[in-house]
């Protein structure tokens, strides 16, 4: 590939960067980048790896090395560098940060001192403890001879499971730290211990192990970090502001006192994940560890200039003289309201006119977005009921979210859809991606390869579906046409124990619960990927994704019952659901709720201040009671 000279380059596929973006892309430093919502972080790391492979500044043999937080983060951005370079098929690394420590422990697994190493085939555990659980272990296994005994029973839910983040993967390994307390020390080495020497077949490493793990074995071999760091010059961090103490840990072990040039990219105003272990001032230790220069940018290009100027008042509210945000786009116009209902039915008829009002006029179901703080299910139950009387589905997301976004989820479904269809370019598009991973391939001419294969799979995925196999003996026939070793090796996250099986099973569920509301296979297909259906889902969820319009459910203290106790994290949460929003936004209050013990009246005290910056944003009010 010919080479583009630095002053030469310029961005690919975009009619330009924003000062402040464009130096970032060409930085030979290591760099904090702070960026709000629709900032175009993603664009930002594919420009940034287009400008280092395409320019020779990250010469071959060397490697990019990009770590994301999700699945679909990960692809995302290894599917744009790919469009943005020849060479980031080649030389462009994309994982998310828990699948790149259990790629350097799988690798070097004999590397690890052996008190600390795991059994060859081990299985990580996917669900984290109950707290009933955590309280049966802390009791079980005591304090140390000659402490006074603890009781327990008397931590608070919230301080029960810090102590057991912090004992089983808080401390960095070996548990030898002059500031790690005796009784931490104790319960630490004798959970690791317990866990390590658990039988086959048993889940007994957590994810955050394995960060401590990677990083303890790269810190305990020079040998294998000095291979990592020379295979990769660069690395590219996203959603930086939710990185825990473990994940900081592989970070440091991997690349700190390095030439590696790091970029960091994440927003705190939207950092939601404390309750996860998110470190609350990890963008000021990054800054001091490695150096790096705070960059901000500044440009909006998902939401309606009206909303950008709104959002600018909950960032005013969180992190005062943060450079205020400017909408990129001018093609729309956005709206904000509050809607205020006597009840529950009345507030369901409402959203339901507007909801159906809109598909009327051209819109799609997945252009709206419903958004509750907690307990979904139970939010939506009657404007659920509602919709379905109108013929307008309304699912909660949160149930098949994480399994939609499972590569091998991916490349069944593609393959089921076009198998059902006369004609669908974008599960086409899916499966050819997803099989030229499988299949290893690269190189645009060996797209033929890719194509015979997806027909090879398309036909018997029809022979199949035609003679009514079933759901299950369908799936196992298109894996075992692949292969199950195949997915394995693309695929990490399935490399050893059951994860790859439990994906199928809760697939083959999935799909026999469509098929039986649906009668038929295609229409099954539609049901499970949310064709047709409005989506439901908490904050947390939403992060990352966009809607023409977000309808919050329930802005009341009862949804917002942790506000009194961290009204900052709360006030987070508010501005992650308020920016997902592309050009409107409308907030429900209703007098009553129905909850787990009947009905109850509603009250807005404890969350005044968010009603406050709506004020002081000029959101209009709308009584709907009558």
């Amino acid at each position: 590939m010919a080479l583009i000279s630095p002053d030469a380059w310029t961005p690919v596929g975009v009619e330009g960067l924003e000062p402040a973006a464009d130096e970032v892309v060409r930085s030979q430093t290591t760099t904090l980048v702070v960026a709000g919502p629709g900032a175009g972080k993603t664009e930002l790391l594919a420009q940034r790896a287009s400008f280092l492979l395409d320019t020779g500044t990250c010469p071959p043999p060397h490697r990019i090395l990009a770590i994301s937080f999700k699945r679909d983060a990960a692809k995302n951005i290894k599917e744009r560098v790919e469009r943005r370079s020849s060479e980031g098929c080649r030389r462009f690394d994309s994982y998310t940060l828990d699948a790149f420590a259990k790629s350097i422990v799988d690798r070097f697994l004999s590397g690890i001192p052996s008190d600390w190493r795991p059994r060859v085939g081990y299985e990580v555990m996917l669900k984290s403890m109950r707290n009933e659980e955590m309280f049966e272990w802390f009791e079980r296994v005591g304090v140390p001879d000659g402490r006074a005994e603890i009781d327990f029973r008397g931590f608070s839910n919230d301080h029960l499971k810090a102590t057991f983040d912090r004992m089983a993967h808080g401390e960095i390994l070996p548990y030898t730290g002059q500031d790690v307390p005796e009784v931490v020390r104790f319960w630490g080495l004798r959970w690791w211990q317990e866990q390590l020497r658990r039988p086959a077949g048993a889940p007994s490493i957590t994810f955050p192990m394995l960060n401590r793990l990677a990083a303890f074995l790269l810190r305990q071999n020079p040998k294998i970090a000095t291979a990592l760091r020379s295979t990769y010059q660069y690395a590219f961090l996203d959603e930086f502001q939710d990185t825990t103490a473990a994940q900081y840990d592989l970070i440091m072990a991997a690349f700190h006192g390095v030439p590696a040039i790091l970029t960091a990219v994440g927003d705190s105003k939207q950092r939601i994940m404390l309750w996860a272990g998110a470190k609350h001032d990890v963008f000021e230790v990054f800054e001091r560890d490695f150096a790096a220069t705070r960059n901000h940018l500044i440009r909006n290009y998902r939401s309606a200039p009206e909303l950008v100027e709104m959002q600018r008042h909950i960032v005013e509210a969180l992190e005062s003289g943060t450079p205020p945000a400017t909408a990129a786009r001018c093609d729309t116009h956005g709206t904000c309201v509050i809607l205020e209902f006597r009840n529950p039915q009345g507030e369901a008829e409402h959203l339901a006119d507007l909801i159906q009002q809109g598909l009327q006029e051209g819109k799609k179901p997945r252009d709206f977005c419903i958004l509750v703080r907690q307990r979904t299910g139970e939010m939506i139950a009657t404007l659920q009921e509602t919709l379905h009387s109108r013929n307008i589905k309304l699912r909660d997301e949160s149930v098949l979210q994480d399994l939609l976004a499972e590569p091998v989820t991916k490349f069944l479904v593609a393959v089921l859809r076009l198998a059902t269809r006369r004609r669908d370019p974008v599960a086409w598009e899916v499966l050819t991606s997803e099989l030229a991973d499988i299949m290893g391939v690269a190189d645009s001419d060996d797209s033929s390869a890719v194509e015979e294969q997806a027909v090879r799979l398309l036909q018997h995925a029809k022979a199949a579906i035609s003679e009514d196999l079933g759901i299950r003996p369908i799936i196992d026939g298109l894996v075992s046409e692949v292969g199950v070793n195949v997915l394995r090796a693309c695929y990490r996250q399935y490399a050893s124990g059951s994860y790859l099986e439990d994906i199928l099973r809760s697939l083959t569920d999935a799909l026999n619960g469509s098929l039986e509301r649906c009668g038929n296979m295609a229409n099954a297909i539609s049901d499970f990927i949310g064709e047709d259906v409005v989506p439901a889902m908490t904050i947390h969820k939403s992060k990352g994704l966009e809607f023409n319009t977000v309808i919050f459910l329930g802005l009341e203290d009862s949804q917002w019952w942790g506000f009194r106790n961290q009204p900052e994290e709360e006030t987070r949460g508010f501005f992650v659901a308020f920016s997902r929003a592309i050009e409107h936004v409308y907030f429900t209050f209703s007098d009553v709720r129905v909850e787990r013990f009947g009905a109850r009246r509603q009250a807005r005290g404890q969350i005044g201040s968010l009603y406050e910056i709506l004020q002081r944003a000029g959101v209009p009010v709308s009584d709907l009671r009558t």
